[in-house]
């Protein structure tokens, strides 16, 4: 998988993520909106070096709602990024 096509997928989850969040907890609709939006941008500029920050900030959006979690890419997809 490129890049692309990675950071292309996982804005498209996210949007969906957040709709889904956004039913789910109206109470919190500005933390959802803030969240979503900073892994938005963390993918849009994603590169290479930065896949790290990426994953990392996923996972500290993991421990507010539980529901990021399933966004995790797999060990495989990860390999899949840095295959030539």
């Amino acid at each position: 998988m490129k890049f692309a096509k990675f950071k292309t997928k996982y804005i498209a989850l996210l949007n969906e993520l957040k709709r889904e969040l956004m039913q789910k907890y109206p109470d919190k609709a500005d933390r959802v909106e803030y969240v979503t939006d900073i892994l938005v941008h963390k993918a849009y500029t994603l590169k290479s070096h930065s896949l790290v920050d990426f994953i990392h900030t996923l996972h500290l959006a993991c421990r507010e709602f539980e529901e990021f979690c399933k966004l995790m890419p797999s060990p495989k997809e990860i390999d899949e990024l840095f295959e030539k």
